[in-house]
């Protein structure tokens, strides 16, 4: 969908509220890969249950992004209802890695399951796990779109970049980028985000009884 209202809005507005429903930031992407320096603008948010997930796009759209989070809203609110609005174990939604629009690459983390989840193994086995399978996922479309917009072709034709990857079959070497740039952004995008991602968390740990520790 490329005519959503700007996540800006939300961000200069509904985001910084204290005690909003979700937390979120833009992170301008810099960086410089095998083909040339990037930046890109990416969008990262953490809310409280699935339904969250929808409301980054303001409540009034929800009829229009469904296919963005992949399950409709009413199903969501069905299942948070169910479970006496905690999701903690079990989460229809537990994150979103996608694009809204051409400068809309966005992610969103539910919260509620994550601390669950650090209550089993680990505050920073946990946090690091999930945010390191977000950044992964996000440094694919920033690539994706980075490496398709020198080729002037529309880098929204196609499911990601399984034609581009530097890849050898038989010897033969197929596709132009090398995997190590899909490695350094990742890397890159979790350093960027994880003092972002410890400090949205908090308040999940201590609702969960667990601590968090400065960094």
């Amino acid at each position: 969908m490329r005519n959503i209202p700007s996540f800006e809005s939300f961000l200069n507005e509904g985001f910084k509220i204290e005690n909003s429903i979700n937390q979120g930031t833009k992170l301008v992407v810099k960086f410089e890969l095998s083909f040339g320096k990037i930046k890109t603008p990416i969008y990262f948010f953490v809310g409280p249950d699935s339904t969250a997930s929808y409301d980054i796009f303001g409540k009034k759209n929800r009829d229009s992004v469904e296919k963005y989070v992949g399950i409709p809203y009413a199903d969501l609110e069905a299942h948070v209802k169910k479970m006496n609005g905690d999701e903690s174990m079990d989460a229809a939604v537990a994150s979103v890695v996608n694009v809204a629009s051409t400068d809309h690459i966005y992610s969103w983390i539910n919260g509620t399951r994550i601390a669950q989840k650090c209550k089993e193994i680990g505050n920073d086995a946990m946090l690091g796990q999930s945010l390191a399978d977000v950044c992964f996922q996000l440094a694919n479309l920033v690539i994706c779109k980075e490496y398709k917009s020198t080729k002037d072709l529309d880098w929204l034709s196609d499911d990601g970049l399984n034609k581009e990857w530097e890849d050898y079959t038989n010897g033969e070497k197929k596709g132009m980028i090398p995997i190590a740039d899909l490695q350094m952004l990742t890397t890159y995008l979790v350093e960027k985000l994880t003092p972002i991602y410890k400090q949205y968390m908090e308040k999940y740990l201590v609702k969960s009884h667990l601590y968090i520790k400065k960094s």
